[in-house]
């Protein structure tokens, strides 16, 4: 019985290590696909922004602004980094008049009660002269797990600002993400469309 016993403890514990360690390797994953996500939804907005000083005659319609703005996490301050942007990557419904070109906006809110922060992504579909740039459209809460978020812009590679308030659109856009467990994950866009 004391060996059965001894044996039964051993397994027991190999399985129980395993199963912490399973548990482990799936939130790394998830956490990985998570910041992978957003920062392929987000570079894929920014690479194809669009502005067209035209459009904006007696109303800004085209847009690209990127906001710097930081927040109290305990002892540091935090990025919370905002920015709205016409972008070429909506996919117009069926029996629609949407256009390939859409306003998307990608932004932080305090959640109920002091909780922390959620990250937002706003998307207005139709553009036009009646609902200027920044206005209207539709946000909806992506992820409670980002901690930060920074965004940096350049027209030359050499000289880096942390907003974006110019009628053009930058060369390249710096991308840090900072999930709550501390992982940073960098990358850089270049903006393929053109101002016009």
């Amino acid at each position: 019985m004391a060996i059965l016993a001894v044996i039964i403890a051993v397994v027991y514990g190999s399985f129980s290590t395993a199963g912490k360690n399973i548990e482990q390797a799936e939130e790394s994953r998830d956490e990985t696909d998570l910041a992978r996500t957003l920062i392929s939804r987000l570079s894929d907005d920014i690479a194809n922004a669009y502005v067209n000083t035209a459009m904006n005659s007696q109303a800004k319609i085209t847009v690209f602004y990127g906001k710097k703005e930081e927040v109290e996490s305990g002892s540091e301050k935090v990025r919370h980094d905002s920015i709205s942007l016409t972008t070429l990557t909506n996919f117009p419904r069926p029996d629609t008049k949407e256009m390939d070109l859409w306003e998307v906006g990608y932004f932080f809110k305090e959640k109920p009660e002091g909780q922390g922060y959620a990250l937002y992504r706003r998307e207005k579909r139709t553009l036009n002269k009646d609902m200027p740039a920044l206005e209207g459209g539709d946000e909806y809460e992506i992820t409670d797990k980002v901690r930060s978020l920074q965004l940096r812009y350049t027209n030359d590679e050499k000289n880096w600002v942390d907003e974006w308030k110019q009628s053009t659109l930058p060369k390249a856009v710096e991308i840090t993400l900072v999930l709550n467990s501390g992982k940073a994950y960098v990358t850089q866009v270049d903006v393929v469309s053109t101002a016009r």
